[in-house]
């Protein structure tokens, strides 16, 4: 698995952000949010180094708006474990469903 998703992990689960939640469970899920926000910027004529550092901009300044969004921390870690756990085990049942 793939370094910056296991990061999207432990900051989804340690550090509640449901941000990062969001992002790993797409990858688990084969829904890359990251990769349809590249492909919007390069699609629109944007240079491809901003097209590479725009996303982490993007996502970062969104789990810094995480404590306005959501203000209550326990909401925050319910919503951001359900994503985590919720997308393996759903990948998982999407693969039992396949085979």
């Amino acid at each position: 698995m793939n370094i910056v998703v296991v990061s999207w992990f432990w900051r989804g689960l340690r550090g509640h952000s449901v941000t990062f939640s969001l992002l790993f469970a797409s990858f688990v899920l084969g829904l890359s949010i990251s990769g349809g926000v590249k492909q919007l910027l390069a699609s629109l004529g944007v240079h491809w180094l901003y097209v590479l550092i725009l996303p982490v901009v993007f996502f970062a300044w969104m789990n810094g708006q995480e404590t306005k969004w959501l203000p209550e921390e326990k909401r925050r870690r319910t919503i951001a474990r359900a994503l985590l756990f919720g997308s393996i085990v759903l990948a998982i049942v999407i693969n039992q469903i396949r085979h």
